[in-house]
């Protein structure tokens, strides 16, 4: 079998991945998006209540304080204790693996134990600051939300793109919107049960177009429950050392028609982290 793809294309002990996409080319031509000063934040909000996906524990907040009532100084401080996968978040490249292979082609055997990751850890990301694309695929439909069982494809993305005369280029981050972190507030029971998103048909295309990250509103990026389990972040994540957002807000971004951006990510500097609570920015 030939190795997946991307497996050595930055040398063998690479921990990047589709990271290396962006050179300072890339990033400087996202900053000349800037034009109005903008800046979209497009994290939830991290809470106990909040959507998460089914099976992790909720997130648990407390807070510590001090001489509330003078006189002098007083202080305050939280204690929180997540999943870093918890809320809005990047996953790490050795957070999806198959056949005792991450990324890379490291053994998952010699990576991963209690204490974490000795490759491909969230640490390894940096920063990255590069072109974003919205692309949303409720809005072109003209619908709030998409259906739970919808799985969207390379036409549909295409179409959408094509629509704000978009195309994709190496170094991209596309956020697909569809709609359904709307459902939550209504239904956390619908939510979590089934949910659109793309399918692994749309990992291979990421692939071919270079593109460094995917994100979007739902709790998995792709669809989920299908019937090959989790294939795009098999694909996207271990083939190739892609980066998958997941349960992002693009509500403002949608209603305000910003469909091309500066993004700004930059996970958590956790030592063997498996992936990070983020704020992404879109700024325009």
């Amino acid at each position: 079998m030939e190795e997946p793809r991307n497996w050595g294309k930055w040398g063998p002990d690479d921990e990047r991945g589709t990271a290396n996409y962006i050179t300072p080319q890339v990033t400087a031509q996202a900053a000349r998006l800037v034009q109005r000063g903008r800046t979209y934040p497009l994290a939830i909000q991290l809470k106990a209540k909040a959507p998460i996906f089914p099976g992790r524990h909720k997130n648990w907040h407390v807070a510590t304080y001090h001489n509330l009532s003078g006189p002098g100084r007083g202080g305050s401080e939280d204690i929180l204790m997540m999943h870093t996968h918890g809320t809005t978040h990047v996953d790490a490249l050795c957070h999806v693996f198959r056949d005792g292979k991450l990324y890379n082609g490291y053994p998952a055997t010699d990576a991963i134990d209690a204490t974490g990751t000795r490759k491909n850890a969230i640490s390894n990301v940096g920063g990255l600051v590069t072109r974003g694309l919205l692309v949303d695929i409720a809005g072109a439909r003209g619908v709030e939300s998409l259906e739970p069982h919808h799985v969207i494809g390379v036409d549909e993305i295409e179409a959408a793109l094509a629509e704000r005369d978009l195309r994709v280029r190496s170094g991209d981050v596309l956020l697909f919107r569809t709609g359904w972190l709307n459902v939550w507030a209504r239904d956390a029971e619908r939510f979590d049960a089934q949910q659109p998103g793309i399918g692994a048909e749309v990992a291979h295309w990421a692939g071919r177009h270079e593109i460094v990250a995917m994100g979007a509103d739902n709790s998995a990026v792709e669809a989920y429950p299908t019937e090959d389990r989790l294939a795009v972040h098999v694909e996207f994540i271990r083939n190739q050392g892609g980066y998958l957002i997941e349960l992002l807000d693009l509500e403002q971004l949608a209603a305000e028609g910003v469909h091309e951006f500066m993004f700004v990510l930059a996970p958590l500097n956790i030592a063997r982290g498996m992936g990070s609570p983020v704020t992404p920015l879109a700024v325009c």
